[in-house]
């Protein structure tokens, strides 16, 4: 199995924002702008992962591989749509002095604003373009099971970003199955409602930002 990967605007675009973390970071001595930088890191991998499945696929490649690498996308996928929960950072900064009239006027908390919302659109489309790039897996099989395919990935997706969030497990502490297994209900309903609401912004993300156009 040969892994050949091409040069994507999206991948100038990672490294522009992982710098401009860095250096916002520094100049703010904010920590979660830097750590901003990791993930859509992790966001682009997803992207990354996606490329090599598409062209390992076109390539013919063993079905044993194929499998590997798409149980290792499923694994990382969580991780473009958990930078929209990234927002709940915005209660560390300061938009009123007296609410809801007096604005604190601070520019510094409106580039922190603006990063994070760039950071959490950017990531939303690296995943949403993933899967875009792995279609071509589907293209044999009936429109209807591609959607159910997507529901299933969703919610994979939507309880990854649970377990992420809450219970701070990352993508790679798979081999604590049991121990995330064993936390993953400690929430009981406010995780089913959490799973849900993702559940609808995965797909409500899908809508808006897939490509509708026909390639050619």
């Amino acid at each position: 199995m040969r892994l050949k990967i091409k040069f994507h605007p999206y991948y100038l675009m990672t490294g522009v924002y992982v710098l401009v973390s860095m250096i916002l970071g520094m100049i703010l001595s904010d920590g979660l702008v830097i750590f901003l930088g990791w993930n859509i890191i992790l966001a682009t991998l997803v992207f990354v992962m996606s490329k090599i499945i598409h062209n390992q696929y076109q390539n013919n490649v063993k079905k044993v591989y194929l499998i590997i690498l798409c149980g290792i996308y499923v694994l990382l996928f969580p991780n473009t749509i958990y930078v929209l929960t990234d927002f709940i950072h915005f209660q560390n900064y300061h938009f009123f002095i007296d609410y809801p009239n007096t604005y604190a006027l601070q520019v510094s908390d409106w580039l922190v604003y603006g990063h994070i919302v760039i950071g959490a659109l950017y990531a939303t489309k690296l995943g949403v373009t993933s899967l875009e790039n792995i279609n071509i897996l589907f293209k044999s099989y009936h429109i209807k099971f591609y959607y159910l395919g997507l529901s299933f990935l969703f919610l994979l997706s939507s309880l990854g970003i649970y377990i992420g969030r809450f219970l701070r497990f990352n993508s790679w502490n798979v081999l604590k199955f049991f121990d995330i297994i064993k936390e993953v209900f400690s929430q009981g309903i406010f995780m089913l409602y959490f799973v849900l609401i993702f559940f609808v912004i995965h797909w409500t993300s899908y809508f808006l930002l897939k490509e509708y156009y026909k390639k050619t």
